[in-house]
């Protein structure tokens, strides 16, 4: 009988060579960070270890390790302690980055919010401003449109009225300064949560004052927003026995003592919902449209499953529309799978834990690579090829292991907008699907991803025919 093996330090980990003081931290390029360490992962492994400057990194793309390590979130893994020393900083701490019995209460009401019953209450809107996007694209049929912005608009319409009930109306605008204040918010919290030290405590980039004075400006809209519905409430208290949006959920909920959330507690779900909830779903819907430009023939399939349930309409009337287009969820599923937008997860044990026969001390970095295990052949047959079929019963696809498909994370912590995410998809595709033919628009550049905390598509332009 062999004696039982104590498990190894995490330093004794495979991982790419550093250099003294600075480790691995001049081979990383944040906007190409995801695709750095899913290559490094086909060279070391499905665990291993690199160093930003002072800062080990454990990085994760073994399908089985991230599943046991999101199944057992809150209890001995949460979000690197950054995120919510950053968020507290800027005033926007919400169900994303808090933890412990914070967590469970924002979860909680969160939850409520993106009720089956709300999300069919919410439709009517939905199609509203997709008929706006419609009408958009039909003015502009046969130009070259900058799809990502076109979507940003969308998602941050459908997010505002979703949040606060109030129609901020980016579609038919000239003005996109709302969006344009979004934007800035994610790209430099990227750059801070994956910062050796809080270097903007000493100094400041213009992007980081920048951003911090769009979120000013995007504070100010939200306490307008919560002055209005607050005196809406006060002057008709029977709205509280059943909220129409989620800022009125949060401004109702109390706790087993009455209290209700503070006003930043209220001013950060906001935000965290705002963010989430556009950039996500605007980079899917991006990258799903480059694919079906380059596959033609899926497209095809498309527009003909459009065509025979919409019939003469012009985009899906009601929700029960949306569940007779297996093919295009399919689409969905498979974009989702190639371009997960959301490809790393940032956590760290909070305790000292073993993992693979390494001990991983409490309060190192974890990597989450989402995306990676999705790319292997021992997953899905033909990994990185396009095959929406292979989400469909009928397909006989071997291997298809859905354990290694996690775009919306897994365990208790799951995506808690993953329903209306997928509300928006099948919607606006099928309303392209029915009403256009797309292509694809040389830039003389290729499409890249670029990674920003969520990853985007650069460099990419589409034109819209009529059909």
């Amino acid at each position: 009988m062999q004696p039982n093996r104590r498990p190894a330090p995490y330093s004794q980990l495979p991982g790419p060579k550093g250099l003294p003081l600075l480790g691995n931290l001049l081979q990383i390029d944040l906007h190409k960070l995801h695709l750095i360490l899913e290559e490094w992962a086909d060279i070391y492994g499905g665990i291993y270890q690199f160093r930003l400057a002072n800062k080990p990194v454990v990085a994760i793309s073994d399908t089985e390790l991230i599943q046991q390590i999101l199944r057992d979130r809150p209890r001995t893994y949460r979000r690197i302690s950054a995120i919510e020393r950053i968020t507290k900083e800027l005033g926007t701490h919400g169900v994303f980055a808090a933890e412990g019995e914070q967590w469970q209460r924002h979860r909680t009401l969160t939850m409520q919010a993106f009720r089956p019953d709300n999300l069919r209450r919410f439709f009517p809107t939905l199609h509203g401003i997709t008929e706006r996007l419609h009408n958009r694209w039909c003015a502009a049929a046969g130009q070259a449109i900058d799809l990502r912005q076109d979507w940003m608009r969308f998602t941050v319409d459908v997010t505002t009225q979703f949040a606060f009930g109030y129609d901020i109306n980016l579609l038919e605008s000239e003005s996109a300064e709302f969006q344009q204040h979004l934007e800035c918010q994610l790209p430099v919290f990227n750059r801070w949560a994956n910062s050796p030290f809080p270097y903007w405590h000493f100094v400041k980039l213009p992007s980081d004052r920048a951003m911090e004075k769009s979120l000013v400006a995007i504070k100010e809209t939200i306490n307008g927003f919560v002055r209005q519905t607050r005196q809406r409430l006060a002057e008709q208290p029977a709205t509280g026995l059943q909220p129409a949006n989620f800022l009125e959920t949060l401004l109702l909920a109390r706790d087993d003592d009455g209290a209700g959330l503070s006003d930043e507690e209220i001013q950060g779900n906001i935000i965290t919902v705002l963010l989430a909830g556009e950039d996500t779903t605007a980079h899917t819907l991006s990258w799903l449209l480059h694919l079906i430009g380059e596959h033609p023939e899926v497209q095809k399939q498309m527009q003909q499953e459009a065509d025979s349930v919409l019939g003469s309409e012009t985009l899906p009337p009601d929700i029960g529309t949306l569940e007779k287009l297996p093919y295009i969820e399919a689409v969905a599923q498979e974009t989702l799978r190639l371009k997960n937008v959301a490809p790393m997860l940032y956590l760290e044990p909070v305790m000292d834990v073993e993992l693979n026969g390494f001990t991983i001390p409490q309060g190192v970095t974890l990597m989450l690579l989402n995306r990676h295990g999705a790319l292997q052949e021992q997953n899905f047959n033909d990994a990185r090829a396009f095959i929406p079929e292979r989400w469909l019963a009928a397909h006989p696809a071997c291997p298809h292991n859905r354990s290694a498909f996690i775009p919306f994370g897994a365990g208790p912590r799951f995506c808690p907008g993953r329903n209306l995410a997928m509300l928006e998809i099948k919607m606006a595709i099928a309303m392209v699907c029915r009403n256009f033919t797309v292509t694809g628009v040389e830039t003389g550049q290729p499409v890249r991803e670029v990674f920003s905390f969520t990853m985007m598509p650069e460099n990419l332009k589409i034109r819209f025919d009529r059909r």
